[in-house]
């Protein structure tokens, strides 16, 4: 679990917080990636459900990334429970060719492998989607 602070480099009025939980680190690294180009300031990445829960209470995020399985098959309901809670916007990120629960039918499914232009379309609908108010962020 780490969280890491960027300044802004987007097009957005005000830098935002993304939430990345994903296991497999290269994919969470290039996602990472991705986010800092589109101005992130604060990027928060967890590779297990707990680091994931820890997040979500003590840091507030714009929007949030969730792999559908974690490693041993942890599901990321719990996590997609507490941000809906917030009201965090957020997307399943995805290799698993399942289907989703249907109380997360509204939720968008973003499937791996996906490309650059996929991920950045996915990310802009979030933080489209975020309260677009003066936007400060706890550190962990």
């Amino acid at each position: 679990m780490n969280l890491a602070g960027e300044a802004d480099m987007g097009s957005r009025e005000w830098p935002f917080a993304i939430l990345i939980v994903e296991d497999h680190a290269l994919i969470a690294s290039s996602i990472e990636d991705i986010v800092r180009t589109m101005g992130a300031r604060a990027i928060g990445r967890a590779g297990k459900l707990s680091d994931a829960l820890t997040l979500i209470e003590t840091v507030s995020w714009d929007a949030a990334l969730l792999d559908f399985r974690l490693t041993q098959g942890e599901m990321t309901y719990p996590a997609a429970d507490q941000l809906r809670a917030k009201g965090v916007p957020f997307a399943f990120v995805t290799g698993w060719d399942g289907d989703v629960d249907p109380q997360y039918c509204d939720v968008p499914v973003l499937r791996k492998p996906f490309s650059e232009a996929a991920l950045k379309s996915c990310l802009q609908m979030l933080i489209d989607k975020a309260p677009a108010q003066g936007k400060e962020h706890e550190a962990a």
